[in-house]
């Protein structure tokens, strides 16, 4: 039994009113034995990424968490080794600062690392009838996380070009999706979450003032909870 939560984003309070309102104690254990998964972008943008890791750091060494990777999350994991990046990259500047001012920040930074080397693009749970993945995954793309175009899709989605605004568009590919395993994916914000075509987009803006979701599963029943934090809207919100 899962429940699946959508993009974090640094949001820690609703983090935690929500696994409350899901049954789990502050250890991340349920009575029921439930564990959680993470859509991926557990940081940027939102007040409190280094709380949001070292939370989700407690409850993935106690077994009881697991992560897929998002787009955000790559680009700490690319900093984490090194590798330059441009400035304000999806607020990372900000998580990175966070992180710095931790008292233990160089053994902060060693469990990050330990967390995002177990971090796939793709769980496949529940005898592959359950599948998480940060932006979504077509059924011919299961199983081929190495193609770059498929792990292109996984953490951005299918992307068709940009509004006069600037905000990527996305082309909306769980309208046809017919496939035997359910998707829960995240990447792109909407006002709710709803099933459709065996999918749900758990990403309901909680860094935007709107809600953070989880789908429980296997009920398929979805539990949300108010964010009581919002950053104005980027161009590109994902």
């Amino acid at each position: 039994m899962y429940d699946v939560i959508g993009d974090v984003h640094g949001c820690l309070d609703a983090l935690k009113r929500l696994t409350a309102a899901l049954g789990y104690d502050a250890a991340g254990e349920h009575p029921e034995g439930r564990s959680l998964v993470f859509v991926g972008d557990l940081i940027n943008r939102g007040p409190d990424s280094a709380g949001v890791l070292r939370l989700v750091l407690g409850w993935w060494r106690q077994k009881r968490a697991l992560t897929v990777m998002g787009n955000h999350d790559v680009i700490l994991a690319k900093w984490l080794s090194g590798i330059p990046l441009e400035p304000g990259r999806g607020g990372l500047d900000e998580t990175i600062r966070q992180i710095e001012a931790q008292p233990d920040a160089a053994d902060f930074k060693d469990e990050i690392r330990a967390l995002l080397a177990d971090t796939p693009l793709v769980r496949i749970l529940d005898e592959g009838r359950l599948i998480v993945a940060h932006a979504g995954i077509e059924e011919p793309m299961i199983g081929r996380e190495d193609d770059p175009e498929v792990r292109r899709f996984i953490l951005y989605g299918d992307a068709t070009g940009k509004t006069p605004e600037g905000k990527t568009l996305r082309r909306d590919w769980a309208a046809s999706y017919h496939g035997a395993a359910f998707i829960v994916y995240g990447h792109t914000p909407q006002q709710r979450a709803e099933i459709r075509h065996n999918t749900v987009n758990v990403d309901t803006s909680a860094v935007h003032g709107g809600r953070l979701t989880a789908l429980r599963w296997p009920e398929q029943t979805l539990v949300s909870v108010a964010s009581n934090y919002s950053v104005a809207d980027p161009k590109d919100a994902s």
